[in-house]
């Protein structure tokens, strides 16, 4: 009995060819279905079908894709194709692959039985020849490539089963040596002319810097490299010395990033990680590897960042990072948005120059985004401004990016159409000052503010303002600011080793004895009981827990 395996990415259309086949002839099995090829590749191996009926159109791999690695695997395999009205060129592609007939969507049933008969006398034909001997498998170049670079990208996820690396060996790629090495290489966008490169295709470039990594591999080492995404070009190394260095000077990476330079006036970044070992390490080091390129932010780009020297590099900042949002503020609050990009571009720069690692960038600028959030949904224009995105989505693209012009260009874009909008809504002319004046207090309480300060701000006299302040909000201008001042105190003196005559001036105090004595007035402790005795319920906390487990 003829067995026959049945692809399409639609179980409703498979169904219906399972039901229509078993309807028009007894004599033929339909062994099994797949929803696309790399599953079909995998059904082919286990059930043996003289069938592949496939439709041409697939996520991952399509059906031309399978018919050559199927066509090249299984060797006596009949293969006959679906395809859609419009898809008629991809037909006549796949006859030429070798494909026995081709069906029209919607499928006929006549036509099916037509097709169904041919093969059938066909295969009682082969069966009365003699054995033919097998030839050796050859697959395109470029196919190769797709079907290892999907199944290496699952092995970057661990997710990679016994046959995919059987698929990978049969093509020649064999991961023989005990050891891996993840390189991750970024294009530096800014070093491509702009005009050159809106003009071109952005995945040409990726292309070509792939094609390039991928010949210094072969040069080198064994490996395989392909393009992940629209920036990335991903790289696994199968290495036998787990102390070989791939961002030494002279080593693999810096000729990669040199060569590329040299050949093309592009730059590269590329984060480089510690080498793993076994199948199983692979997801660990193409982690490191991206964490590695988050520090061009610091570092900058054209360069080689090496996960272990990146994590361990002395941190070369004085505490925490003072950065002064007030010349942003005034600009967003009064509808300059001319003067925003400038103003974006410098704070993006110190702060990148400033900073001890890639996460106080990101947590400095989630916390400058979620200011603006707050603001937004205070003044109800968060949806003119971020329309349908959710604000947890902007924060998440902002975290992955690891330039600082592309940081700065996301900023910029983001505040000035901010700008815009509180610029067109009656609300900005109706914020209440005193909630404004608390907005203030708060962005800017390390200074020595005034109360002729905050009320100017918020357009009121001294004398009117402090009225109406302890009016709405039952304290004093200064027993707010205190209070402010107070709470980033004690965070800092329970989750910092700064000292205190540090964190006085931090939190806006002339002197130490002067914070000393608020300090004492406010909690009843001194600053230096308040750290131990926190520290002393801390440690508690932590030894109960262990306990506990």
């Amino acid at each position: 009995m003829p067995r026959i395996l049945i692809v399409d990415d639609e179980s409703v259309f498979r169904k219906g060819l399972r039901k229509m086949i078993t309807s028009l002839d007894g004599n033929w099995e339909v062994v099994g279905e797949a929803s696309d090829g790399y599953d079909a590749l995998d059904k082919l191996a286990e059930l043996s079908p003289e069938v592949l009926l496939t439709d041409i159109r697939m996520p991952g791999m399509d059906g031309i894709q399978l018919q050559q690695l199927a066509g090249g695997r299984f060797k006596d395999l009949m293969t006959v194709v679906v395809s859609g009205y419009d898809e008629f060129a991809y037909a006549q592609q796949s006859m030429r692959q070798g494909a026995k007939d081709y069906l029209m969507k919607p499928v006929e049933r006549e036509e099916l039985g037509r097709v169904l008969e041919r093969l059938g006398r066909e295969l009682a034909e082969r069966k009365a020849q003699p054995v033919r001997n097998e030839e050796p498998w050859q697959v395109q170049p470029l196919l190769k490539r797709h079907v290892a670079a999907h199944l290496t990208e699952s092995l970057l996820k661990g997710k990679t089963k016994d046959s995919d690396l059987e698929l990978l060996r049969e093509m020649g790629f064999v991961f023989s040596s005990p050891y891996f090495i993840c390189m991750v290489i970024k294009l530096d966008k800014y070093s491509v002319e702009k005009e050159r490169y809106l003009r071109g295709d952005a995945s040409l470039f990726l292309l070509y810097i792939q094609q390039v990594v991928q010949e210094m591999i072969d040069r080198q080492t064994k490996g395989i490299s392909f393009v992940q995404s629209d920036t990335e070009v991903v790289a696994v190394l199968n290495i036998a010395d787990p102390q070989q260095s791939l961002s030494a000077p002279g080593s693999l990476g810096d000729m990669i990033r040199r060569q590329i330079r040299s050949l093309s006036n592009l730059t590269v970044t590329i984060g480089v990680s510690n080498p793993a070992e076994g199948l199983a390490g692979i997801p660990k080091a193409y982690n490191e590897a991206g964490i590695a390129l988050l520090y061009r932010l610091i570092e900058g780009g054209d360069r080689l960042l090496d996960y272990a020297k990146m994590t361990e590099r002395p941190h070369s900042g004085s505490g925490p990072l003072k950065w002064s949002w007030e010349l942003l503020e005034k600009s967003i609050t009064g509808g300059r948005a001319a003067s925003i990009g400038p103003i974006v571009e410098q704070l993006i720069e110190e702060l990148c120059s400033m900073a001890e690692s890639p996460e106080s960038i990101h947590q400095q600028i989630c916390k400058l985004l979620l200011y603006y959030y707050e603001l937004s949904e205070e003044l109800d224009v968060t949806e003119s401004w971020l329309g349908s995105k959710d604000i947890r989505k902007v924060l998440f693209d902002v975290c992955s990016l690891s330039s600082r012009q592309e940081l700065a260009e996301k900023c910029r874009g983001l505040l000035i159409t901010l700008t815009g909008c509180i610029t067109a809504s009656r609300a900005a002319k109706d914020i209440d000052p005193v909630t404004a004046a608390q907005r203030y207090i708060s962005l800017h309480y390390y200074r020595p503010l005034s109360l002729k300060e905050v009320a100017d701000e918020v357009f009121l006299s001294p004398v009117y303002f402090s009225n109406l302040f302890k009016q709405r909000t039952g304290v004093t201008f200064i027993e707010f600011l205190t209070h402010i001042r107070m709470e980033e105190a004690r965070k800092k003196l329970a989750f910092t080793d700064e000292k205190i005559h540090s964190i006085a001036e931090e939190t806006g105090f002339g002197n130490v004895r002067h914070f000393n004595r608020v300090f004492k007035n406010s909690s009843g402790l001194s600053p230096k009981e308040y750290r131990d005795s926190t520290r002393a319920v801390q440690a508690a906390s932590m030894d109960s827990k262990g306990a506990e487990t």
